[in-house]
Parts: structure tokens; sequence; C-alpha cells
């Protein structure tokens, strides 16, 4: 039976069943918390109105915000990646499921990633109120890009098997990102550790009580890919902000005023040589990768633009993790957190480009020094 269903068909159905098993398990866990709560502390549409906008914003969805007092505008568009992964995996057993039955795959993947979008952006218009207006658009948008992410996911192994140009320049910038977000995992878990007192001097001044200082500890560790992939922006030399007027870079450190949240312990107070160099091993290991993305047979053109290709690819892999991993928290001091997509474009840009080039180089050069 495998690959003959009608694929527009299946891929209602899944689109549906993905929005049951993400959407509505949030649903009762709002509802029930309301229900603890007591029937006096508001309504039992403001328990489904909220587990809706945490649904939403677990889908990377921007929400309008009308904050008291007064009205004051505001924008969430943060999301602890953490959560990014639930709806992923829903999606991608969607996609695994279409993959084995649908007899039209490609149209049926368009089909689930556009209705997924709309029920998302359905929701956003029914749970919009006065004081939180999710956007609907974005969560279209949301949707075609979380189902792409997940069927991407899938392919990862038929990458890893294919031979081939194109496929060992994709290869070699997943190398090189993989590399670079192994290396800012490191950073952050060192500077964390390093300053272990400071997280908790941080935890004492929040007062959260038990059962509080548990939920912003689960918050934080749903967190920690976020400050990860800032860290990426970090060692690129682009720095990335944690509020308006602050900026974390290895050349510049401006911290203003900052939210006392623990996962921020590890921020770093100054500059040094051993910052500055960051940039650098980035190069290094660019070129590296380069060389791993080019064959040797190759004219030299055809190397050095395949090698810039490989930088090119990594560089909009290094924006769209920072797309997904910043945003604006509740607006404000908070508008702006995570890397500047024009910083990145400015100091990651020319670092993964032109060491992905310089690795094309080298190939020819060393497969001169060999021949001699």
């Amino acid at each position: 039976m495998s690959g003959h269903r009608n694929p527009y068909g299946l891929a209602l159905q899944e689109a549906l069943r993905a929005l049951t098993l993400t959407l509505v398990p949030i649903l009762l866990i709002s509802i029930l918390s309301w229900s603890f709560a007591g029937s006096r502390n508001g309504q039992l549409g403001d328990a489904v109105h909220g587990g809706a906008w945490i649904w939403l914003a677990a889908h990377k969805v921007l929400l309008h915000l009308s904050l008291p007092p007064g009205d004051i505008a505001g924008l969430l568009w943060f999301t602890p990646l953490g959560f990014l992964i639930f709806p992923i995996v829903v999606l991608r057993g969607a996609c695994k499921r279409m993959a084995k039955e649908s007899s039209n795959y490609r149209g049926g993947l368009t089909l689930l990633s556009t209705t997924y979008g709309a029920l998302l952006g359905a929701v956003a218009l029914i749970s919009a109120t006065h004081a939180v207006r999710p956007n609907p658009l974005s969560a279209f948008f949301a949707g075609l890009l979380l189902t792409l992410i997940a069927a991407l996911s899938l392919q990862a192994p038929h990458l890893i098997k294919a031979k081939g140009e194109l496929s060992r320049i994709v290869k070699s910038s997943l190398l090189n990102i993989t590399g670079l977000l192994l290396i800012s995992l490191i950073l952050f878990l060192v500077a964390t550790i390093m300053n272990f007192s400071q997280m908790l001097n941080l935890y004492a001044v929040l007062r959260a009580g038990f059962v509080g200082t548990l939920l912003i500890t689960a918050v934080m560790l749903l967190a920690v890919p976020n400050a990860v992939v800032m860290t990426m922006a970090y060692v690129s030399g682009a720095g990335f902000a944690v509020g308006s007027g602050t900026l974390f870079s290895p050349f510049s450190v401006n911290s203003a005023e900052i939210p006392a949240l623990p996962i921020l312990a590890g921020l770093p107070a100054q500059t040094s040589a051993i910052t500055h160099a960051l940039p650098v091993l980035l190069l290094v290991w660019s070129i590296f990768t380069g060389y791993r993305s080019v064959e040797s047979g190759l004219d030299l053109r055809v190397r050095v633009r395949d090698g810039a290709l490989h930088g090119v690819i990594a560089l909009f892999m290094l924006t769209l993790l920072n797309l997904l991993a910043g945003g604006s928290l509740l607006g404000g001091r908070l508008s702006a957190i995570g890397a500047s997509y024009w910083r990145i474009a400015l100091f990651g840009g020319p670092i993964l480009i032109i060491g992905g080039a310089l690795g094309a180089l080298l190939v020819g050069l060393l497969n001169r020094s060999h021949r001699a």
C-alpha cells in the first residue's frame, strides 16, 4: 500500500494530526493550571487563549502585545529553541508518513506545509484579543519553515550517502556549522562554569521560590540552544545583543542594563586578545571545511567558485539559526535579543566565504607540491 494514497487528502490528515498532537496537550495543561488556580482567577476562555498563545509562541510566531498599564505596545518574538523541538518532531513524523504513503510526495509536502501554516494562521486569528494579537502572516510562514526543516531532517541520511559536486559542498557547509556549534557550546559551558557563583547570585535575586526556581531552570535549559547560537554569532565577530543598546562581541562590550537571568551569568565583561582571536579561529576552520568542499581535479575557477559557495551556504545556515534564536521579548529594553543580521553579513560573511575560497585554493597548492 506504500506510495499509493492520494497526497492531498493525506496532507490534510497529517496537518490536522500535527495540530492535534501539539496544540491539545498545551491547551490541557493551560486549562488544568487555570482550574487549580481557582475559578476566581480569570475565566476558562483566558486559559484557552493562553494555551493557544503558548502554542503559537512555540512555533516562533510574532505576537503583538498591548501591555498594562496604558496599553504599552510590545512584541513577543523570542522562543527558547528547545520548544521548537516538539513541533518539528511531530512534523517530521508527518513528513515520514507522507514519504511512505503518498503517490506524489513533493506535491503532498507542499500542501502539508501550506495547510499547517494556514492552521497556525487560523488559530492566530481566532485567539486574538485586545491585549495579545498573534500575527497570522507570521504564523503561516512559521508553519512553512518548520515543515521544511522537518522534511530536510529526513533527507540527512541520504545527503550523507549522496555523491557529487553539490552534495559535497552542502556536506562541507554542514560540517562548518556543526563544528562552529560545537565550539560555541564549549565556550558557553566554560563561561557558565567559570561564573557559577554569579549564576547562583542571580537565582537569589529572583527569589522565585522552589516551584518558581524549577520553572525558571526548565525555561533556561530550553533556551540553552539560543545561547549557543548567539555564541556562534560572537565567534563570527558579529556579536549579539541582550536588549536595546547592548552589544557583546569579541571587539566590543556594551552591557548597559541586562535582565537578571541565570543563563546570562557567563556574559563577557570585557574583550581580550583571546576574544580577538575567535574570528581567526573561525577563518581557519572555514579554510579547512572549504578544502573539504571541492574536488582536486576541478579547474581553478570552479574550485574557487565551489569554495565560495560553501561559505555562502554556511552563512545562510548561520543567519537562519540566528533568525530562530533571536527576537523581541515584550519590547522596551528587551526589544532586541540576538545577533544583528547586517552584522552577521558584515563580519561572518567575509570570514566564511573567503575562508571557503582559500580552502579551495589550498587544494590546488597541495596538489602541486605533491606533484613536485
